[in-house]
């Protein structure tokens, strides 16, 4: 283990310090010609890719409200371990929640309490990290909805505080996941080796697995759930695969990850950007292209200073006599400022954006938002047939309406798909879970309907985002309408 501790940081020594990402390799089941890969979660940061990202954070800012903002994934803190390049790189088939629960199953008691001890340790400065970003979003939404001026100062000192407190969260899981590491025994390490070649096999024997610790409330399980994930794109990982973080950050202050979860993560990025830009007029369009060409400079110095800061974790990771806290903290802080300034520039771009739109543009957004975010209580008044295709506009971001998918969405065609083969649409690769889950079987409204209700549960490893539909009606009113269109 220490020796590969060293040729690990020898690897990371020697990177470029930006544009370094753009060589990670292709995803083994890299989906054609789509935003996840090409431009979300490439690591690339282009004019175009910045361009990207402030059409989709400002469509999710302006059409959203404070509770959008407030939304974040667990695993987004302290995001310096690689896992996004794993999901990129398996083509969406490494899932936090399965990874860290298959990692956990295979831990021994002393492992455990390793990682035990560091959601512990961390759960104090986790805390004023949440607390200390509500902040962040106060300032930014007061901006949004009076124009009143930032004071500067003080949103740069939340900012560095921000940073501070994240990269000390990270310091303390990195600790654990170099103790976790030189306590593996050969057989793990080879277990979690196989499983990074191919992330399915991990699912194996885990459907009951829980990831609990004594002492630990019900949020810190599910962090020590992500810790599990995170060691493990850590620890089998590449110094490459550590560089490449989603196109919302820096500034992920903007209410996309809300769109996300509400969209069953049926929303595409690349896809709102475009919609949102096509709405604006030309005058608006040019503020969003002055706030990446004053962005630009921010974020790529924004990444180097990453760069340094991964380098860091990385010798506590080689050589935990070599590491640096306090060179660690204040570039972290450098890193925070720089955040909170790409912030300041995207609210500042939005906000005069909002005093511009005309309320046939504010009607249109929100039309846009409706497309990936189902209103409950609007649902409940529609007709069996109207539910129906409301619902299916969840689809549509991934298969395509009904005649009309593309051979480069996420998802295969849904036209014909009763009594269809499962998983044997022309053109489209399969994960081979669910490949193995309808082996010999073909669609039937009964098997759709079981598949809606829990994808990951009919397919455990599938690679399709969408949590499924909880409610019967709904799942009953989308395959009356799919049978009906397809």
């Amino acid at each position: 283990m220490k020796c590969m501790k060293a040729a690990f940081a020898g690897i990371l020594l020697t990177l470029l310090c930006f544009g370094h990402a753009e060589a990670q390799k292709e995803p083994r089941n890299k989906p054609r010609g789509d935003t996840w890969s090409a431009d979300e979660y490439s690591g690339s940061r282009t004019p175009e890719n910045l361009r990207i990202a402030l059409a989709s954070k400002g469509f999710s800012w302006l059409s959203g409200s404070p509770a959008d903002n407030e939304k974040l994934s667990v695993g987004k803190n302290a995001q310096f371990f690689g896992f996004v390049s794993l999901r990129y790189e398996s083509g969406r088939a490494a899932n936090r929640g399965a990874i860290g629960r298959a990692f956990f199953a295979i831990a021994n008691e002393k492992q455990r309490e390793i990682m035990r001890q560091a959601v512990v340790a961390e759960a104090e400065d986790l805390k004023m990290w949440w607390n200390t970003r509500e902040k962040i979003l106060r300032i930014l939404e007061h901006h949004l909805y009076t124009g009143d001026a930032f004071d500067e100062n003080t949103a740069a000192s939340l900012g560095a505080e921000f940073s501070k407190l994240n990269a000390i969260v990270a310091i303390h899981e990195a600790r654990a996941f170099a103790a976790l590491e030189d306590s593996l025994t050969e057989e793990q390490s080879a277990r979690i080796r196989s499983w990074r070649e191919d992330p399915e096999k991990a699912l194996s024997g885990i459907q009951e697995v829980r990831v609990t610790a004594d002492g630990l409330e019900r949020s810190q399980q599910k962090q020590l759930e992500d810790l599990y994930a995170k060691a493990f794109s850590w620890l089998t990982g590449t110094a490459k695969d550590n560089e490449i973080i989603p196109l919302g950050q820096p500034a992920q202050f903007f209410g996309f990850v809300s769109i996300r979860h509400k969209s069953g993560h049926a929303a595409s990025r690349g896809k709102i950007a475009k919609s949102f830009l096509a709405l604006l007029e030309p005058t608006q369009r040019a503020m969003i292209d002055d706030a990446v060409h004053i962005q630009e400079p921010v974020v790529r110095r924004f990444l180097e200073l990453r760069h340094q800061f991964l380098n860091q974790l990385a010798t506590l990771r080689a050589r935990p006599d070599d590491f640096d806290e306090k060179r660690t903290l204040e570039l972290s802080k450098e890193m925070g400022q720089l955040e909170i300034k790409a912030a300041l520039v995207e609210a500042q771009a939005y906000r005069k954006i909002r005093e511009s739109m005309t309320k046939e543009q504010t009607a249109g957004m929100m039309k846009e938002r409706g497309n990936y975010i189902i209103d409950k209580a609007q649902i409940e008044l529609l007709t069996h047939e109207q539910r129906g295709a409301q619902l299916a506009v969840l689809c549509a971001g991934c298969h395509g309406a009904p005649k009309q998918h593309q051979p480069n969405m996420l998802g295969p065609s849904l036209d014909g798909i009763f009594d269809r083969p499962i998983a044997s649409a022309v053109g489209f690769e399969y994960s081979d879970a669910l490949k193995k889950a309808g082996q010999g079987k073909e669609w039937t409204p009964a098997l759709v309907d079981q598949f809606l209700a829990d994808p990951k549960g009919f397919a455990p490893g599938t690679k399709m985002e969408f949590q499924g539909l909880l409610n019967e009606t709904d799942r009953k009113a989308l395959i009356d309408y799919l049978k009906h269109t397809s």
